[in-house]
């Protein structure tokens, strides 16, 4: 009695896993659009209000989708497609987190996805669609240019320090990208040249 429970129970799962299909998700040009502004090995200069430079350097830029072998029994059905922008900073400002990050992943066909953020041990999830970060405007200092439609990630409001806890804030505008960031002793670096 046992042996036929488990063969009807093999070819269940057998039969399961042969009509399996995955599905692949696709990023929308406007998801898509927060990755266009930075291209691999670019080089971002901030200037600061106490007149130090920081040059920050994207050292890896990608876009894959998961679950590439459609493993549907272990993992799902769902090739979810992600992008991810790495910067580096020519000066490691919080140990622990010398490599900042953007990424995004679509994990639903109809999701629409928002970016999760690390910089410098600043941490945002995009995850959580519903907490959205406030929208500001930005005029910049070094460069006299007025950015309209900000992001502006917040230690204890709606994003997480780690680390030393460097960063006090910083400023993300979809087209132009990483805008200023605000240190927790007060120096503020502002956006120069990309």
């Amino acid at each position: 009695m046992n042996k036929k429970v488990f063969i009807i129970i093999g070819i269940i799962f057998f039969l399961h896993s042969c009509t399996c299909k995955c599905v692949k998700t696709h990023l929308t040009k406007e998801e898509k659009q927060w990755f266009s502004v930075y291209q691999k090995q670019q080089e971002i200069i901030f200037e600061s209000n106490l007149g130090n430079l920081d040059t920050l350097v994207v050292v890896d830029k990608y876009e894959i989708y998961g679950n590439k072998d459609c493993n549907c029994r272990e993992i799902g059905t769902i090739q979810n497609n992600m992008m991810n922008i790495d910067l580096k900073s020519k000066i490691c400002h919080n140990d622990s987190y010398c490599v900042s990050s953007v990424s995004i992943s679509k994990d639903e066909v109809s999701q629409k996805s928002f970016p999760s953020f690390n910089l410098f041990g600043l941490f945002y999830s995009g995850s959580h669609i519903k907490s959205l970060p406030q929208k500001t405007w930005v005029m910049l200092k070094t460069t006299k240019k007025k950015y309209t439609n900000v992001y502006i990630f917040e230690d204890g409001i709606n994003a997480k320090n780690f680390g030393r806890g460097y960063l006090k804030s910083f400023y993300w505008d979809k087209k132009e990208g990483l805008l200023r960031y605000d240190t927790s002793e007060g120096e503020i670096f502002e956006l120069l040249k990309k």
